[in-house]
């Protein structure tokens, strides 16, 4: 698995879709994910569909008795970007804490300095 930040994965609402459905073993049914992540039926249609055409998700829609369901899963390809991309923010969340550490050790920056955090983010960013 390589560590690298997913652009599509990263909006917060795919990234919890992809999250709850990285936690599930099997399908999921829409209301279930929806509440889960606290979303309404319009954000996780339109959201869902945007993760189906990449290919990071399957649908499956049926019926429970006379009333049509929809189920997701993740596939092999929206796992794999799930974990490149938690594993990316995870380096991210190590360098934030290392950068905090030297801060805390280190004398005062420098009052003109404000574009740091900006340099180590593009280059976490670039690094993907």
């Amino acid at each position: 698995m390589t560590a690298k930040p997913d652009p599509l994965i990263h909006p917060i609402t795919r990234l919890s879709i992809c999250g709850l459905l990285a936690a599930g073993a099997d399908w999921i049914e829409f209301a279930a994910l929806r509440d889960a992540a606290g979303i309404s039926d319009s954000v996780l249609s339109k959201q869902s569909r945007v993760l189906e055409d990449a290919g990071y998700v399957d649908v499956r829609k049926g019926a429970v008795g006379r009333r049509p369901r929809t189920w997701f899963r993740l596939t092999a390809e929206g796992r794999r970007a799930v974990e490149g991309h938690l594993a990316w923010l995870a380096q991210l969340e190590e360098a934030f804490s290392a950068g905090a550490r030297d801060e805390q050790q280190a004398d005062p920056p420098l009052p003109g300095d404000r574009d740091q955090p900006h340099r180590v983010l593009r280059q976490l960013w670039d690094s993907g």
